[in-house]
């Protein structure tokens, strides 16, 4: 399944940030904020971060926490990812994207759904079978997936 994730990200007027999330594990959330300040140089603490899976969808699976970093930092920097590139990738603790399960799958349905472009974990990309018309961009940590997302 595809999910679309949405992030708002803005200063707060009030003494405690507020961390809000639809759709996904609010402590998840809280761990991605703490490595993007940590690992990126991110200034997070001070801003509001709403955060929200569309459709009504709760998520649990780790594929989508790279996706949910770029979101947010789409908001925090004002750029927006091209509408046509997927994301997928478990974001560890050090800021590494680490491979997820079935990516031939994955890359598979969003390519018939019409996304031509795919950013995941660089150990993902050995020996994976890729659709014509897609271009797979491996990235090692969310520092390259960032300079991917919004070059």
């Amino acid at each position: 399944i595809l999910v679309e994730v949405q992030a708002l990200v803005g200063h707060s007027n009030f003494g405690y940030p507020q961390r809000v999330a639809t759709g996904f594990d609010a402590k998840r959330m809280a761990i991605l904020i703490a490595v993007l300040e940590k690992r990126s140089g991110l200034q997070l603490g001070a801003d509001d971060i709403f955060l929200n899976v569309a459709g009504g969808l709760r998520i649990d699976e780790p594929a989508v926490d790279l996706g949910v970093a770029l979101s947010m930092v789409s908001s925090f920097r004002g750029k927006q990812m091209s509408r046509d590139t997927v994301v997928v990738g478990e974001v560890g603790l050090g800021g590494e994207v680490r491979p997820v399960n079935q990516i031939e799958r994955r890359i598979a349905e969003a390519h018939k759904l019409g996304f031509s472009r795919c950013i995941a974990s660089k150990a993902n990309l050995s020996g994976v079978r890729i659709p014509d018309g897609l271009d797979l961009v491996g990235v090692q940590d969310v520092d390259a997936a960032q300079d991917v997302a919004f070059s």
